[in-house]
């Protein structure tokens, strides 16, 4: 199924933003606020589907965030 898809150029991901608030940057002064801050995510989820009935299982999921530098190592333990 996902080859058929590949070979049909049909995209099998799903694409989010977030509008963040209360940011502007003006290129001419050089003075503003364009981000808040940078991350990065990704996820992955490996379903099984019966075509048949319709009825599915998640296999397996991973999810990746790249959030910098800690500000603290001992706070991220266990999060």
């Amino acid at each position: 199924l996902a080859n058929a898809c590949f070979m049909e150029r049909i995209d099998l991901s799903a694409h989010g933003f977030y509008i963040t608030p209360d940011i502007g940057y003006d290129w001419k002064t050089g003075q503003g606020k364009p981000f808040s801050y940078y991350t990065y995510g990704a996820a992955f989820a490996e379903v099984e589907i019966d075509t048949l009935t319709g009825d599915f299982h998640t296999r397996s999921t991973h999810i990746v965030m790249d959030l910098g530098c800690s500000l603290n190592p001992a706070i991220d333990v266990g999060q």
